[in-house]
């Protein structure tokens, strides 16, 4: 395949790792007495709404909702061939948890493939910076999967530190107009291309 030419099929699995990461927010949202990350327990509410129809309306947003920091190069840096898998800080943060682990891994295995095979669809969906794509490309598969079973701190929902636009695109997924909903996704893909420009 031309790493260069836009290939839609992709947005299939794309809605697949955004449904996986929503059914895990709002497991962790609904579950008595748990300590939740700040994006969960300051939308607690909202994420408890979030129904099956508007989750899935939520998961097909034409890009990644899980930010495993495909803009930020130093991160990939130490995952370099000949300095092996970087340390993951510990599993700690949003995905923790199994099911967290494996959605990490599905995404950083489906990014390295989309790295090696289409780097154009790959910035487009993943968010992902030139430099980022290279790194990730050249990875050793196995180290992707050990990043994954580190479950680093730093994966976490995309714009996780802006609460506002989750509530936007949940209360937009939830009102269910398709006018509405395309808008609030037009304002993710005109943040996500402002913070992939390299």
């Amino acid at each position: 395949m031309d790493e260069n030419r836009w290939d839609s099929t992709m947005l299939v699995p794309v809605a697949e790792i955004n449904g996986f990461m929503l059914e895990i927010l709002r497991a962790t949202a609904t579950a008595d007495g748990h300590s939740s990350p700040r994006l969960v327990s300051g939308l607690r509410e909202l994420w408890c709404e979030l129904n099956a129809p508007a989750q899935q309306r939520l998961a097909s947003c034409p890009y990644l909702l899980l930010d495993a920091g495909f803009s930020c190069r130093e991160r990939w840096e130490r995952l370099a061939p000949e300095r092996g898998v970087m340390d993951g800080g510990g599993a700690r943060g949003y995905f923790a948890s199994p099911r967290g682990v494996a959605l990490v891994r599905r995404t950083l295995v489906f990014a390295w493939h989309l790295a090696r095979s289409n780097r154009l669809t790959a910035r487009v969906l993943l968010g992902m910076s030139a430099e980022c794509a290279e790194r990730i490309a050249a990875s050793a598969l196995r180290d992707l999967e050990a990043l994954a079973e580190l479950a680093p701190a730093w994966v976490a929902p995309r714009w996780e530190q802006q609460p506002a636009i989750w509530r936007q695109m949940i209360r937009a997924a939830l009102d269910g107009r398709d006018a509405h909903f395309r808008q609030v996704q037009l304002r993710g893909v005109q943040l996500l291309a402002a913070g992939t420009v390299s």
